[in-house]
Formats: C-alpha cells, structure tokens, sequence
C-alpha cells in the first residue's frame, strides 16, 4: 500500500510539474497574429459598420520584425448590399494617402483590447511621441477638414462589434498630460475620455496645457483631487461635475492616498 501511495505522488507531482511548464513557457514563434492577420480581422468586422459607407484609402505601416505596410480600401456600400466593400491589400497605395504609424507591440495591444487606438494616438502637445500616430504619403495633401474626418474613422476601424464597447481603467490607459487618460471618443465639436490621478500626478501642470478654446466638463466619479481653475484653487470629488468654460486656465494634482478618477467631456467649436 505504501509503494502504491509513493507512486501516485509521483505521477501527481510529475502532472503538476508540466502544467506549471507548460504555463511558463512563452509562446511558440508564429502563435501570436501576424500583421496581416489582425488588419484583415479588422477589415472583416469593418464591413458591417454604418462608418464603412464613406469611401475612404489608408495606409498602415508597422514598424520592427515582423511589420510591414498594407493599405486598406473601404469602396462604400452599395445600394442593397448587405456589408460595405473594404479590402486590405500588400504594400502603401499609388496614390498618395494618409497612413497610421505603430509597432507590432502596440498592434496586438490593440488588438487585444488592452489599449484602444485613440488613446494610443492620444498627445499633449503635437511633438509629444506617441505609440500611434498618422503620416502621409509625399504628394498626399490633407483637406482642413481631414483630422475631423480621420479621428471618428479610427475608432470606428479598430473598434471592433457592435455596440462598439471601449474597456476603460489604468490597465487601458496612457499617461497624457499628466494623469492617466483613456480616450472615449472624438468627432467635431465633441472630445471624451475617462482620467485618473494617482497620488503626486498633476494634469495640466505646464502653462501651455492649461487654456482650451471650448469648454470642458470634469465629471468626477471617484476620489478626490485639487484643481485651480481660473487661479482660484479648491477641492473637487467624488458626485460633482466642474464646467471649465472657454479661454479659463485649469489644472488638477491628487494630493491623497486614493486615486481620483473623472469623466471628461469636451465640446463646442473646436473641439
């Protein structure tokens, strides 16, 4: 009976001993997508986007092994069609377009909903570098109305199924201006994403960051924090909205142990 025991505890031990490599050992190479293969998932789900109806070429560059360039060509949608034309093709158009700009990294973050595009692509100021961004072709020429165009267009691309669901929480966040921001949404005349202020970080602390040309709303939903608006200085929390109106300084730190979390909306010409 004894013998027979000590033989179960090696089988057990030599089962729990594989498992537990089999849970460290990294991914065999060739296991995790390709480049191809998460632009053409994308391109699959963007056919039954209402956003799809536009016709619209644009390119995508990733950077490092195993990146490359594709471009994709969304034709609109037929009259009775059930799905919109959207194909991805090998290599940057011959005519000249806009592309995005990222490394495989930050692709299959994205991919996996770690991190959406709009944040990725999410900046203080224009020279501030980011894992995402958007590049043209020599010859392209942007239109003044194109950012206003590309913004909603992204997110409507790499945002995948409908309802388009965005996971929001510092595990999907980037530190933008200071605070920890995940980007909602933009579209003209509207801007929106979630913030948090973790103890010591200060949102809008530069001058320069500090004056918008349209008015924000601050919807604080968790924690407390400091905000100086206008020069005048008080405490914000947890069940208030703070309006920030036009032109009217702003910046906020987190002075406390609890990490202060707010909803923001941006609106109005400008935005």
């Amino acid at each position: 009976m004894q013998r027979k025991k000590f033989w179960v505890g090696i089988i057990v031990l030599a089962v729990l001993s594989t498992l537990a490599l089999a849970q460290e050992r990294p991914q065999e190479p060739g296991s995790a997508p390709t480049v191809e293969e998460i632009l053409r998932s994308y391109v699959e789900d963007f056919r039954a986007d209402p956003a799809a109806a536009e016709a619209m070429t644009f390119g995508v560059r990733v950077s490092g092994e195993g990146g490359g360039e594709w471009h994709v060509v969304v034709a609109g949608k037929k009259e009775g069609a059930a799905a919109a034309d959207v194909s991805l093709r090998s290599g940057l158009p011959a005519e000249p377009c806009a592309f995005y700009t990222l490394d495989l990294e930050t692709l299959r973050r994205i991919d996996r909903g770690e991190l959406n595009a709009l944040t990725a692509m999410g900046r203080a100021r224009e020279s501030d570098p980011t894992p995402m961004d958007i590049d043209f072709m020599p010859g392209f020429q942007p239109t003044p109305d194109f950012i206003v165009r590309f913004f909603p267009f992204t997110f409507h691309f790499f945002t995948r199924g409908f309802p388009e669901v965005v996971p929001f929480g510092r595990e999907h966040s980037r530190v933008v201006h200071g605070g920890n921001i995940v980007i909602f949404y933009y579209q003209e005349g509207l801007r929106s994403g979630w913030a948090q202020l973790e103890k010591g970080q200060h949102v809008n602390a530069d001058p320069r960051d500090q004056v918008n040309e349209f008015p924000s709303m601050f919807i604080v939903i968790r924690g407390r924090a400091v905000g100086k608006i206008g020069g005048k200085e008080g405490t914000l929390q947890a069940g208030e909205m703070i309006l920030v109106p036009a032109g009217v300084s702003h910046e906020f730190w987190n002075p406390y142990d609890e990490p202060a979390e707010v909803i923001l909306v941006m609106f109005g010409a400008g935005a």
